[in-house]
């Protein structure tokens, strides 16, 4: 023992147990007398005095147990001294604690009872009778079995049963009335103890997590008293925050933090803020230890804890939101300046409410759709029937993310009849947060009736090109009526890229005066929008050979056909496919171009397609027909092959036909 007190559970009880064996020492002789002239206490209040000492420096519930089955089994000259806890649910007893004679008291131990014992005794015990026993199972009911003698205390907590303690001896002996008072009192004081140390430690655990939560917050926590504002406590990150120290914090006023500086305006924004009774939040303005001022958004709420008043308060800087806010509205400013400079107009859909809204030039130009609250059919209504259908189809592909985009040209009716062409643009700008799926499309519109009208002049200044400009046009035509697509879009992608074959034609006949075309320029500007920049992906093989004017244009249309093929279907769809394209002139009289384009590395072709696609009838309609060559293709595994004998001395004379070099 050390400055009064124990250095742990088993001094103690080793302490109390020396005090126990004094009394019984004293007992022993009573009548002695003492040199005082007091009588010496008998050997029960000399047990209950020790027992107290024991009890009194315990702080856990099972050591309180420990010592009070220790010091009773030792008191009885008893074999066991047990605490076993009543399992409600299960109608059991569970062993907390056992303690033996001749050997360290610890946890564990063999069972004592049967699963009867409860059945048998529990309303005996309930009632808060004790159970005794002279070793013959008497008045027991064979509950407890073996040669022992038993004293069973019920253990209760607010009339319930909740456990017994257990004292037993072995060979059987009769219990004093006396001595089964012992075990009751040791039963109830040790219970007691017990139940007193778990509300304390459930309030030390509570008090450590409550502790816990307030440092880790993440967030300042400062507490105060809320009739004087002085600050009370406040956590670690209270401090890192605002840079004082905790003892510094504690000699603090909120006034000292607060830009208001005074206590009834404090007082008045807090009443302005409240939520409901006893919370408040509000936003404030907070002064760091180096002056800096921070925004912050503060949520309170009073509690009384000992009999005192005080108010938590949370704490959040909300700097970096505001300053966000602010460069928002800026940007937000911009915008409008810019849209209302091009004399755009805006609009929206609430996907949720199936409404939308406008602004701008067009809402009084265009009055058939109101400003506000406009149901989508609404807005179709007004387009031109011959646009509705597709302005219908692209804004639903934007809602079902079939498209980044939306993107449309449509006339609607001006307020004096006219037609008027409006180009609009918009994306979806917002989602719901779990979903994902589109609730908001917004985009701007502007009236392009000007720049339509300047179109048609220049279609009219167009019709008075040159006859071989003429001639473009016509296979232009041609390619348009012959184009085939399951929609808008890929019809569009299939025509542009006709036309730019053709267009790459026209160049390279204008870059020669019209007296032909290099038919390696034409292979090369044909493949190269289908290569994606990695020319090592075609071969060119051949000599130099000039095409002339009439196959120029028929010639890059079949080219383009078969890069078309090749992307879609063939080696230039996958990453390591290539395309080698070599070609010779025959020697027989007809000056015959003998040209292969041979495929590989792309997806292994099972054989001839079911039907013949428009590509193969493209380079029939060219090569045969138009130019009257033959086409022959071969579908193997590895890849397409495609062979190509292109007759040139029909236009060409030999001075346009030279090898490579020569």
């Amino acid at each position: 023992m050390r400055g009064g007190r124990y250095r742990d559970a088993a001094e103690l009880i080793r302490a109390a147990l020396a005090a126990l064996d004094a009394s019984n020492g004293a007992g022993d002789g009573a009548g002695a007398g003492s040199g005082d002239g007091e009588a010496p206490p008998s050997r029960d209040e000399g047990f209950r005095l020790a027992l107290e000492e024991g009890l009194r420096g315990q702080s856990d519930p099972l050591a309180a147990m420990a010592c009070a089955a220790e010091l009773l089994g030792s008191r009885l000259g008893a074999a066991r001294a047990g605490y076993w806890e009543l399992d409600d649910g299960a109608g059991t007893l569970r062993m907390a604690w056992n303690w033996t004679s001749g050997h360290a008291a610890g946890p564990g131990g063999e069972a004592q009872f049967r699963e009867a014992f409860i059945q048998e005794h529990a309303a005996r015990l309930r009632a808060g009778r004790m159970l005794v026993a002279g070793g013959d199972d008497a008045g027991t009911g064979g509950a407890m079995p073996g040669a022992w003698a038993s004293v069973v205390a019920p253990l209760l907590e607010a009339g319930a049963l909740k456990g017994v303690l257990c004292v037993q001896s072995a060979p059987p002996r009769p219990w004093s009335p006396a001595e089964v008072a012992l075990v009751r009192h040791a039963a109830e004081r040790s219970w007691e103890t017990a139940g007193r140390l778990r509300v304390e430690a459930a309030l030390r655990e509570s008090e450590e997590r409550h502790r816990v939560l307030f440092e880790a917050a993440p967030f300042s926590v400062i507490i105060i008293d809320p009739a004087t504002h002085a600050v009370l406590d406040v956590n670690a990150f209270a401090c890192a925050a605002y840079g004082h120290p905790r003892e510094a914090f504690l000699g603090m006023n909120i006034a000292d933090l607060d830009v208001l500086g005074e206590a009834d305006a404090i007082r008045a924004r807090g009443r302005a803020g409240a939520i409901r009774p006893g919370v408040q939040e509000f936003e404030a303005r907070h002064r760091t230890a180096d002056g800096t001022i921070r925004d912050v958004l503060v949520r309170v709420q009073g509690v009384r804890l000992g009999g005192r008043d005080v108010t938590y308060g949370a704490h959040f800087d909300i700097t970096a939101r505001k300053a966000a806010e602010a460069a928002l509205r800026a940007s937000e400013a911009r915008l409008r300046l810019a849209v209302e400079g091009a004399r755009l107009s805006t609009w929206e859909f609430d996907l949720r409410r199936g409404t939308g809204s406008r602004a701008g030039p067009l809402q009084a130009a265009l009055p058939h759709v109101p400003g506000q609250d406009f149901p989508l059919s609404r807005w179709l209504d007004a387009i031109h029937p011959e646009e509705r259908a597709a302005v219908e189809s692209r804004f639903w592909g934007v809602v079902q993310d079939a498209t980044p985009r939306f993107e449309a040209e449509f006339r609607v009716r001006r307020s004096d009849g006219q037609w008027a062409w409006i180009s609009s643009f918009g994306a979806v700008v917002e989602r719901d947060g779990t979903s994902g799926l589109p609730t908001r499309v917004a985009g701007v519109a502007q009236d392009i009736t000007d720049r339509r009208a300047a179109e048609e002049r220049r279609a009219l200044l167009m019709r008075e090109v040159d006859h071989r400009a003429k001639n473009a046009l016509a296979v232009v035509q041609a390619t348009l009526r012959l184009t085939q697509a399951s929609d808008l879009e890929s019809f569009r992608a299939e025509v542009e890229g006709r036309v730019a074959a053709i267009a790459r034609a026209q160049t390279l006949l204008a870059d020669e005066s019209w007296s032909g075309a290099d038919l390696h320029a034409l292979l090369e500007g044909g493949l190269a929008p289908f290569l994606g920049g990695e020319k090592h992906r075609a071969r060119l093989e051949g000599p130099r050979v000039t095409l002339p004017p009439g196959a120029a244009q028929p010639f890059a249309m079949a080219v383009h056909e078969l890069a078309t093929n090749a992307t879609k279907h063939g080696a230039l769809s996958t990453c390591g496919g290539e395309v080698r394209v070599a070609w010779r002139l025959g020697d027989d009289p007809r000056d015959t171009l003998h040209l292969r384009w041979t495929e590989a590395g792309g997806p292994a072709l099972p054989g001839p397609p079911v039907r013949r696609g428009f590509g193969s009838r493209v380079l029939e309609g060219t090569v045969r027909h138009q130019l009257g060559g033959t086409v022959t293709l071969h579908w193997e595994g590895t890849g397409l092959i495609c062979e190509i004998e292109l007759p040139l001395s029909r236009t060409t004379d030999k001075s346009n036909v030279r090898a490579e070099g020569g």
